[in-house]
């Protein structure tokens, strides 16, 4: 089973500021770090409404990394991309964000997560994915990039 069948088949529901949002979709890309020796995995994932009412998200999604027993690992996160813009959600629409970290490469240490807690921005509830055991460039705490919520795909 793919990456990307995994994700697709959990979904977590969080009401947030009016609406109803699923973690929708997401998809592992590697890419190389230019100028290093560590390349990057990219998820780009969605949050869509399901919910009846239009709703906005304006900001950058909270991002933590989760232990083998789905509790919170020491994490360190910078944004990318900004700055964030207002994103209206109609029903069944998507607004896009990308999660990044370091893999590989010559690494003092490893770090081994198993999922991710995703909270929209200035919402109060998360939504989490817990994927299975993958590995980030250490030593702890992990760091990973996170860019704004927006309308479009982040590619």
């Amino acid at each position: 089973m793919t990456l990307l069948d995994q994700l697709g088949r959990r979904r977590t529901l969080l009401l947030a500021a009016g609406c109803v949002l699923v973690l929708a979709a997401a998809l592992a890309t590697p890419s190389l770090g230019l100028g290093s020796f560590t390349s990057h995995r990219s998820w780009d994932l969605a949050l869509r409404n399901v919910g009846s009412t239009t709703c906005s998200l304006n900001g950058f999604p909270a991002v933590r990394l989760l232990n083998s027993h789905a509790q919170g690992l020491p994490t360190t996160v910078g944004h990318v991309s900004g700055p964030p813009h207002n994103t209206v959600l109609a029903p069944f629409h998507r607004a896009f964000f990308s999660f990044t970290y370091p893999v590989s490469g010559p690494c003092p240490a490893a770090v081994f997560a198993y999922g991710v807690r995703v909270g929209p921005p200035h919402a109060s509830g998360r939504l989490v994915f817990y994927a299975g055991k993958f590995d980030l460039c250490g030593p702890a705490p992990a760091k990973v990039t996170v860019s704004p919520v927006m309308a479009t795909r982040p590619f």
